[in-house]
């Protein structure tokens, strides 16, 4: 059935999905549906049919609707000056209708330049407001369509923000298509489209999407930038539901289109996506190229002996072989653990560089790992994506917007030397992104260690360059940071070794705490952090979760920590969107990467702020839900509220977002759970972020386990091939 109202108020909201209650002004009741657009004061044609719960009692459940244009000033007002529009707040909202009355819509959709007599509104400004005017009727028809499949707002204005006016004839063309356009749209939301729109069930389309789906699930969840020909058929048919002897002609004649098509690439008996093919082949040629066009060059003995004399220092044979390599080759690769002097090596071949009148590049994958490459050398260091992002504003993309242009010839690394830390962390599309930007005839050197987990994005670059024995690699054993009250770094190198580190709690830096239960290690993990620690240390300790799930994954003491470090009070402001709460004062992280994301540093403004970054909330618009972050490093940001999915509290974290990160103090709660997921190096790489202080919390059974659990998931990838 249809009914005709006016929408009274909104009694709520979900930002993130657009489910909204409103109340109903003429017939004084309640209706329900997705309303992503809709505000107060709307007409509207709504059509569905009344239910009744017995919570909520009888309420117009919403399938469809149909906003008609309001008609009276006063509702043109209330509409344009909702904040749909940007730069039209109520006052300017206020001006226009005063000036143009019932005609207000009219003069913005057709003849915008009549908005400059309004004061405060320039020729570009009218035009802005005028395509954004356009745009948001037609978003509003696409987005309605969308979400008729359960997609989410954020989903479906991404899908719109693709394809502009032509979204739903595309997605009623071929709704798999979004699979290849779209991050994060899944092959089930998809195939439910095709389904509700009469596509074919074994048809190209939905192989094809099949196909492209299984690789990048198994890039994204996995690491693998590519696949055997057998397990990629034997994923889609599981996918799919098809029986192999008819999906195999279908499936050997679609991979040969996405081949023809270029998005994938075959080589080796493997199929992959074609931007891990490039990147992984991209990285092979341009290391093969350095290590062949840059001049080798002798390291002077008597340099280095003046560097330890001058440092007080004995540097060991296998350091001395570092330095030398390094100061040599065209490429070398120097991987350990903590302690065993990368730190020192680094700062000897800074020393040597110098000495030559050499300039030095140091970089590192993260903010917080770059942040720490410069406090230990003294010397500046960037992230990477800083790096590459030498002339990012310069660039116009589509839209008129900023864009990434590795392609631009003049937008290289000028340096003599690159020092890359923390190269473990580099998934094969970044690694290739910095070798690209390296001119022949530099020096790389490149510093990780390999015992640690495998980078979040696909690829296993450290692991397959000193896999391939093309690259001189030196390998560091030998431990000298060790005070002899410290227990961090040998507590290290004895999981590493698969010995069980000292738990009698004996050290001054290294404890633990028994707990048997995921209750007992929840209780004692918040009652060390929020009271014990801080007593202890006064550093800010981090909670560092091999698991997510649990009472005490990391999902659960997020929100515990939160509550007890910084409590909900009147006078902290906050915001809910999804499942979190941001409240002033929150310790959050961004968890993606946001190459235009817009930042403020004082007097210096830039763009950039990528995934793993740390910061504190500042500012909290609880009606809005616009919030501000001030970064670590001094950098601040605002999020509107569609923009809040990327970041996340962070009172705990996972361990690995926890990579190429160093933290005073860290908590590691140790649960029972899935042994691909528990395993040694998981635990090294998580004791090894400790700064001054580790511990661990739970069984020593659970412990055990870890150290012993040697599992490794093999990552499949073609760099080592390409070597």
């Amino acid at each position: 059935m249809k009914i005709s109202d006016t929408v009274a108020g909104i009694i709520y909201r979900n930002d993130e999905t657009g489910y909204t209650v409103i109340r109903l002004e003429n017939s004084g009741g309640t209706a329900v549906g997705f309303f992503p657009f809709l505000t107060e004061g709307a007409d509207c044609e709504f059509t569905g049919e009344y239910v009744t719960s017995a919570k909520y009692g009888k309420q117009f459940k919403v399938v469809a609707h149909e906003q008609k244009p309001p008609t009276t000033p006063d509702k043109i007002k209330q509409f344009i000056g909702s904040g749909l529009i940007p730069g039209i707040g109520p006052a300017t909202a206020g001006k226009i209708v005063a000036t143009f009355g019932a005609d207000t819509l009219a003069v913005m959709e057709h003849r915008p330049e009549e908005l400059t007599v309004v004061k405060g509104i320039n020729l570009k400004k009218a035009e802005a407001i005028a395509e954004r005017f356009a745009e948001i009727k037609e978003m509003q028809k696409s987005v309605s369509f969308l979400q008729r499949f359960d997609i989410s707002l954020n989903m479906a204005i991404r899908i719109f923000g693709h394809y502009k006016d032509d979204t739903i004839a595309q997605v009623q063309q071929n709704p798999y298509q979004l699979i290849e356009k779209i991050d994060g749209i899944g092959f089930l939301t998809a195939d439910k489209m095709a389904r509700e729109l009469g596509i074919s069930y074994a048809g190209k389309f939905r192989v094809r999407a099949g196909i492209v789906y299984v690789l990048k699930t198994a890039a994204e969840a996995e690491g693998h930038t590519c696949m055997p020909d057998d397990k990629l058929f034997m994923g889609t048919m599981r996918l799919l539901k098809i029986k192999a002897e008819t999906l195999r002609p279908i499936f050997d004649g679609v991979v040969d289109e996405l081949c023809i098509d270029k998005y994938l690439s075959k080589t080796d008996q493997m199929l992959a996506l074609t931007k891990f093919y490039k990147a992984e082949k991209g990285i092979a040629e341009k290391l093969n190229l350095l290590q062949t066009v840059t001049k080798r060059t002798e390291t002077d003995a008597d340099l280095l002996s003046h560097y330890e004399k001058v440092n007080k220092i004995q540097l060991h044979e296998t350091q001395r072989d570092a330095i030398n390599l390094a100061t040599s080759n065209g490429v070398t690769v120097i991987t350990g653990g903590p302690g065993t002097g990368k730190t020192t090596i680094i700062r000897a071949i800074l020393f040597i560089c110098e000495s030559r009148h050499q300039k030095v590049q140091l970089l590192a994958p993260t903010g917080r790992a770059a942040k720490r490459l410069e406090e230990t050398t003294g010397m500046p260091a960037s992230t990477i994506h800083r790096a590459l992002d030498i002339d990012y504003k310069n660039y116009p993309g589509p839209n008129g917007k900023a864009a990434w242009h590795y392609d631009d010839p003049n937008n290289v690394l000028r340096a003599d030397v690159v020092i890359v830390d923390e190269v473990s962390m580099c998934d094969s599309v970044l690694m290739n992104q910095l070798l690209q930007k390296v001119l022949p005839g530099t020096r790389v050197v490149l510093v990780g260690d390999i015992d640690q987990l495998a980078s979040v994005g696909a690829g296993n670059v450290l692991s397959d360059i000193i896999g391939s024995g093309k690259i001189h690699v030196i390998r560091l054993t030998e431990i000298y940071r060790q005070d002899p009250d410290s227990k961090i770094v040998e507590s290290a190198h004895a999981i590493n070794c698969g010995q069980m580190p000292d738990l009698r709690n004996k050290s001054k830096d290294f404890f633990f705490v028994k707990a048997e239960t995921q209750s007992e290690i929840k209780r004692l993990v918040l009652e060390h952090v929020t009271t014990r620690l801080p007593k202890y240390n006064p550093s800010r300790a981090q909670v560092l979760c091999p698991m997510k799930a649990g009472e005490a994954g990391m999902t659960s003491l997020n929100l515990a920590l939160q509550d007890a470090l910084n409590p909900k009070s009147d006078d902290r402001p906050e915001y809910i969107y999804g499942d979190n709460t941001y409240r002033l004062g929150d310790r959050v992280m961004q968890v993606a990467n946001d190459y235009a994301r817009e930042w403020t540093k004082w007097t210096e403004a830039g763009l950039g702020v990528y995934n793993g970054d740390i910061g504190e909330i500042t500012e909290v618009a609880s009606q809005s839900g616009e919030v501000r972050v001030r970064f670590e490093d001094g950098r601040e940001s605002t999020y509107t509220r569609s923009e809040l999915s990327s970041l996340v509290p962070s009172y705990a974290i996972t361990v690995h977002k926890s990579q190429g990160c160093e933290f005073d103090v860290v908590v590691i709660p140790v649960t029972s759970g899935a042994y691909m997921v528990l395993t040694r190096n998981l635990l090294y790489t998580a004791v090894t972020r400790a700064k001054s202080l580790v511990m661990l919390v739970g069984s020593i059974d659970n412990i055990q386990k870890m150290v012993e659990n040697t599992y490794t998931k093999q990552r499949y990838t073609m760099l080592g091939h390409f070597l």
